[in-house]
């Protein structure tokens, strides 16, 4: 056999080669386009549409979806009164608030400060919890604390919670919220660590405790802060959030503060999940025809000069 045919006939298998690795992702890719329109019958999805267009119309539904349930929910809320702004409310008797607030407190005419949602009123008991045991806890930091910065964060901690609650109080005076007066289970089994423990260990389980227990409570208050519609609810997250923003720096200020046991922040989001029974082949359609075709013009070429008479 000449050199010319046997370099034909590896020309040949190379090509047939090519055939068989490509066959799998062909079968995905007609799967797919079989299958795509029973699994992803919802609005907004058109027939032939590319993986693309597909993933772009089901997030602009699952959008218009949402937009539509948060504008109807907000709608049902909207206090329809005319609202008209006083000045800042003032701070606690005798107490110079040393934070700086929103510079308008609407009130509407029936005495309302705008629609009250869930969140807002959760914020309030939040906060109100909050100075139910951090207050006695930083208390317990000036008397049993062994590191002096202990000692004197606990003092600030615990003078500064004394103002938040005030403030806390009153606002939920004002807008008819139900606040508890003691800590909860969890909060309560904190302080008595607390009063277990001595020397380092106490410093230890002081800073941890209240680093962690800020940490929640901040998250919380930014999401109200940032969308809430009552101008009280807006105020107090303005004011717990300048506290306590100052309190997460003091308990760093100590190095004592186990990062292992504070939580990650949540992974971005990285845009829409493809839709279930999808199936993605992997490879560009475009791509697969286009090896699939040379691959063809190839083995006919190299078939014919193997065959063709000498």
């Amino acid at each position: 056999m000449e050199v010319r045919q046997l370099v034909g006939l590896g020309a040949r298998a190379v090509a047939l080669a090519s055939l068989v690795a490509l066959f799998p992702a062909t079968a995905a890719l007609a799967i797919d386009r079989q299958q795509a329109p029973a699994a992803m019958s919802h609005p907004g999805h058109v027939a032939g549409m590319s993986h693309s267009e597909h993933m772009a119309a089901m997030a602009q539904t699952t959008w218009d979806l949402n937009h539509a349930k948060h504008m109807a929910a907000m709608t049902a809320l909207q206090d329809q009164s005319k609202l008209v702004y006083l000045a800042p409310s003032p701070g606690p008797e005798k107490e110079k608030l040393p934070v700086p607030v929103p510079p308008d407190v609407a009130v509407a005419e029936n005495g309302k400060y705008g629609p009250l949602g869930p969140s807002d009123v959760d914020l309030v008991v939040k906060v109100r919890l909050a100075g139910l045991w951090e207050q006695p806890a930083g208390e317990m930091a000036v008397k049993k604390g062994k590191n002096p910065r202990v000692k004197e964060i606990g003092k600030m901690i615990a003078e500064q919670h004394a103002v938040l609650d005030t403030l806390d109080v009153r606002a939920a005076q004002r807008l008819g919220i139900q606040i508890p007066n003691e800590p909860n289970a969890d909060q309560q089994f904190w302080l008595q660590e607390m009063r277990d423990a001595e020397g380092d260990e106490f410093d230890q389980i002081f800073v941890d405790r209240l680093r962690v227990a800020h940490g929640k409570v901040y998250s919380a208050i930014a999401f109200v802060r940032a969308g809430t519609r009552n101008d009280l609810v807006r105020e107090l997250a303005q004011q717990s959030n300048q506290f306590v923003s100052t309190h997460l720096t003091l308990l760093e200020s100590t190095n004592l503060v186990d990062w292992q046991h504070v939580p990650l922040p949540p992974e971005p989001a990285d845009g829409p999940v493809p839709a279930a029974g999808y199936i993605k082949s992997g490879v560009s359609p475009t791509v697969i025809w286009l090896v699939l075709g040379l691959a063809l013009v190839a083995g006919t070429i190299t078939t014919l000069r193997v065959v063709r008479p000498r």
